[in-house]
């Protein structure tokens, strides 16, 4: 059951958060946009349920969407609470950047996190909470990804993956799509490369 309602929280857009132990009140996020003719710039306001008040003001933020559709609590540390993910930008070909701000027990706020916001499509990954996924286009057949662990409070790269055509240098034909999958583990780089003719 507790799956299922962590499920929901991290699809509903500007979804209460759940008050876990040590994650402050219960909250909602709400979009303020600078001004009505670029409403794509502006603040969140991170807003206490129960009183309506704001608790925290995020300034200078870039929601794509300009609403509070583009807004997500999901947790991306596996600490029990949910942090603030905003849509930045989505490119035509699907590609989507976010700015992500976790939540710091200790101070109780929301801190603008660097490196999970550099990675494309973040989600958590499905197979373990600990882990972050995330993934890009650079064409219908050029793909990759790239997946993160947090190991002693660090994010640590553990592998990532490559797809793309590959075509012959003199006729220009299609020749494979090459495959490049290299894993990171203690301390070393394991590459793996491998060409198949069905994408």
């Amino acid at each position: 059951m507790k799956k299922a309602v962590l499920l929901l929280v991290c699809l509903v857009p500007v979804a209460a958060l759940a008050a876990g132990r040590g994650c402050g009140a219960q909250v909602a996020f709400r979009w303020v946009p600078k001004d009505a003719d670029a409403p794509s710039a502006g603040s969140v306001r991170v807003v206490d349920v129960r009183s309506a008040r704001t608790v925290q003001v995020l300034d200078g933020v870039t929601n794509h969407y300009g609403d509070d559709g583009g807004l997500f609590a999901q947790d991306l540390n596996n600490d029990g609470c949910p942090d603030l993910v905003v849509t930045s930008d989505v490119a035509p070909i699907g590609n989507t950047s976010s700015t992500v701000y976790l939540y710091d027990r200790v101070r109780g706020r929301f801190v603008f996190d660097e490196a999970l916001s550099a990675i494309g499509n973040i989600g958590v990954d499905g197979r373990d909470p600990n882990c972050v996924t995330g993934d890009w286009k650079g064409g219908a057949e050029d793909v990759g990804g790239e997946r993160y662990c947090w190991r002693k409070g660090r994010l640590v790269k553990t592998s990532e993956y490559s797809v793309r055509p590959l075509y012959d240098r003199e006729t220009g034909a299609f020749s494979c799509y090459e495959h490049i999958d290299t894993t990171y583990a203690g301390g070393r780089k394991r590459v793996r490369r491998y060409c198949t003719k069905r994408f």
